[in-house]
């Protein structure tokens, strides 16, 4: 039985999952700037219903942006934490990853555009495709008017706030967050491929020009 703790808090939204075997457990509110104070005492709620301890944990597994800069900084800093004190490994996905598979979970979309409006006229873009359920993403940070919905193959499904800014967008779940669920099955499917990532590198990552990410050390 393979125990996975998830947490993801890029957004105003507090997401924490735990799987237990077959099972998962799921915390997901939204709490505009009381991620710090809140995200132990949830993990420790969740941990309790799931009767689960810390020692039972097999994987650690994090969001990590873009987002709320605060919030990447504290999931990645309490994931590092509780990975580094009970000798754990585990993944990290970015936020604009997390939102194309909940897209792929509800409509198995090949091609998912994941879209993220940043506070200075710029966009926010993850581009990701799914081979026998993981995933392959690029990212960029581009001018808002850059953006060209027609250079996108036609069966594309789009998902983000960022959505809103594109009137000729069509398929897409504009409403939808970044979701700690999303990085259970990501993380089994790695566990089988021996593909977990030691704890230093649970890194926040931004986008320091327009087609590369740097990590925050």
């Amino acid at each position: 039985m393979t125990n996975i703790l998830a947490i993801e808090t890029s957004t105003d939204n507090c997401s924490v999952s735990i799987s237990k075997g077959s099972e998962t457990f799921n915390f997901h509110e939204f709490i505009p700037k009381k991620h710090t104070e809140r995200l132990l005492g949830v993990i420790t709620n969740i941990l309790e219903e799931s009767k689960l301890n810390y020692e039972d944990l097999n994987a650690v597994s994090v969001g990590t942006g873009p987002g709320s800069y605060t919030g990447i900084r504290l999931s990645c800093a309490v994931a590092q934490g509780i990975a580094f004190a009970h000798g754990l490994k585990g993944i990290t996905l970015s936020s604009l990853e997390l939102l194309a598979l909940e897209v792929y979970k509800r409509t198995s979309a090949n091609t998912v555009v994941s879209l993220l409006e940043t506070a200075s006229n710029q966009v926010y873009v993850g581009e990701s495709s799914f081979d026998l359920g993981d995933i392959e993403s690029t990212f960029s940070l581009i001018d808002i008017e850059s953006f060209q919905v027609e250079n996108y193959p036609v069966d594309t499904y789009f998902v983000g706030q960022g959505c809103s800014l594109f009137s000729d967008i069509k398929d897409s779940l504009p409403e939808e967050f970044p979701r700690a669920s999303s990085l259970i099955g990501i993380t089994n499917l790695r566990i089988s491929k021996d593909q977990l990532v030691e704890p230093e590198k649970f890194l926040p990552i931004y986008l320091n020009n327009e087609d590369s990410w740097k990590k925050i050390k």
